[in-house]
């Protein structure tokens, strides 16, 4: 078995986003970046296999590692608010073939519910079941080009944290 890799952020779900933050800030002394959003039209998860759109509003601490991602409920999967407040799941970064770490989770047994694909039709972002890890799950992100944009849906003015470069915005 390889070395394995520290948690880059935990990733948690909550209702509102800026009062999270205020939260979070006071009783962390943690501070986020601006409000961005994980916006595709290439989503897949178990409310729809089918490509469809996806727009979570995200934030990250600027502490850490690990970074603490806070996420906003939308839509009816992954990050809906049927899944509940709490942590959702704990990221990777700068996985060069999230393929091949799918493939190789199948193996063990572990599931997913959760991708985004690239233009091409490449994943670019994975999430596993959380059936099969006591209920978090995993999430691993590719060294590709993600679709992440500010709040408004403009260019982001500066990176939501200090993440590797394929956090920017898709052309």
């Amino acid at each position: 078995m390889s070395k394995p890799r520290l948690i880059d952020h935990i990733g948690v779900l909550v209702e509102n986003l800026e009062e999270s933050i205020t939260k979070w800030t006071a009783t962390t002394g943690y501070t986020f970046s601006e409000i961005g959003r994980y916006r595709t039209e290439n989503w897949r998860d178990h409310s729809n296999p089918d490509p469809h759109a996806h727009d979570a509003r995200i934030a990250f601490s600027r502490n850490g590692p690990p970074y603490i991602e806070l996420m906003e409920f939308h839509g009816e999967g992954t990050h809906s608010a049927k899944e509940g407040a709490g942590v959702h799941h704990l990221g990777f970064l700068e996985f060069p073939d999230v393929e091949g770490k799918m493939a190789e989770f199948a193996n063990k047994g572990v599931g997913h519910d959760g991708e985004s694909l690239s233009a091409e039709g490449r994943v670019i972002l994975w999430f596993t079941d959380p059936a099969d890890l006591d209920g978090v799950r995993l999430e691993f992100v590719s060294t590709e080009s993600q679709p992440v944009v500010a709040d408004d849906g403009s260019e982001l003015a500066e990176p939501l944290v200090e993440l590797p470069a394929s956090w920017t915005a898709t052309d």
